[in-house]
């Protein structure tokens, strides 16, 4: 190849790549940094108040986001397992449009959790948000796979995974019926996945149950959008990086769980309005996530994703020894 050849096609090479992270950087300050002053309007019902089913609402993401919800006008169901606290959640919301659900998400059975759908069957619900999750275990939460037994696996199984996707099949068909909605309204699902789906050490089960909550909301969108009946029902990965909240104690100086529920809210019209299947809606994690994505090799992702566990799992070790 003749000198002056190679010299352009490496220019050329060098120009596209400088306009894709142009593109990207574009769009990553139009959508971080310009949000909608009334979101989430697409799925209000004209024909009455709107309604949210959010689990693990009593708490944490959970109450942060229906605290932002109701804000936005929407009603709110607050799922989650401990009675008093959802008591005394659904009181600090203050809103006549608020009703709670006694469901333990690691135990319910089919049967308990068809009769909880069934008690909410009257509300317009056009959105739902599988946010409960955890680590189901006896503390220190970062162990060895080998030290967790049988039932903490099964555990992690029951709450990350298995409760999402039974409760979605007994939601959808509230998402989708026209006798809740009219011609044009919307529905939306959002199911909270993590950073740790792409695979981190002695949180391997936290870890696989996420990449599960990605994988199903992916394919559950594409599946929705074949279909005319259900096309008009959006759905979305939520990923997100560390977030301070009640079960999440050792995230010193990330974003607290009611900032972050503002940004989860604040966020989904545009991620809609660009078709993506899975949004990052805060900045900070976005850019975590991209290099972990797209930027890092996988000998520094293991690196550095070892050294940061490494450093809580340490802390937690002290913890464990002083209560000793």
């Amino acid at each position: 190849m003749a000198p002056g050849i190679l010299v352009t096609c490496l220019a050329g090479v060098g120009a596209a790549a400088v306009l894709r992270v142009l593109c990207w950087a574009s769009q990553f300050v139009l959508y971080h940094f310009w949000r909608p002053s009334k979101p989430l309007t697409a799925y209000k019902r004209a024909g009455g108040d709107s309604y949210a089913l959010i689990t693990g609402g009593s708490a944490g993401i959970g109450l942060a986001i229906a605290r932002n919800l109701v804000s936005q006008g929407f009603g709110v169901v607050l799922l989650g397992h401990l009675p008093d606290e959802l008591a005394s959640a659904a009181k600090s919301l203050n809103s006549p449009l608020v009703r709670t659900l006694v469901v333990n998400a690691r135990t319910a059975t089919p049967e308990q959790l068809s009769t909880a759908i069934e008690s909410i069957s009257d509300l317009n619900i056009s959105i739902l948000v599988n946010n409960v999750g955890g680590f189901p275990l006896a503390d220190p939460p970062l162990r060895p796979l080998s030290t967790l037994s049988t039932a903490e696996i099964d555990a992690h199984v029951d709450l990350n995974a298995r409760f999402m996707a039974r409760l979605t099949n007994l939601v959808l068909p509230l998402l989708s019926s026209s006798s809740t909605r009219q011609k044009n309204e919307r529905s939306l699902i959002l199911n909270v996945s993590s950073a740790g789906r792409v695979g981190m050490p002695w949180i391997v089960m936290y870890s696989a149950t996420k990449a599960f909550n990605y994988a199903f909301s992916v394919g559950l969108s594409r599946e929705l959008d074949d279909d005319p009946a259900t096309a008009h029902i959006d759905c979305l990965a939520v990923t997100l990086g560390e977030v301070q909240s009640q079960a999440n104690v050792m995230a010193e100086g990330a974003v607290t769980a009611e900032v972050f529920g503002g940004y989860v809210v604040g966020g989904i019209d545009g991620a809609v309005r660009r078709k993506w299947r899975e949004v990052r809606p805060y900045w900070g994690h976005d850019l975590q996530l991209g290099l972990m994505d797209r930027v890092l090799p996988d000998s520094m992702l293991t690196h550095f994703s070892r050294e940061e566990l490494r450093a809580k799992k340490e802390r937690w070790d002290v913890i464990m020894a002083k209560r000793r």
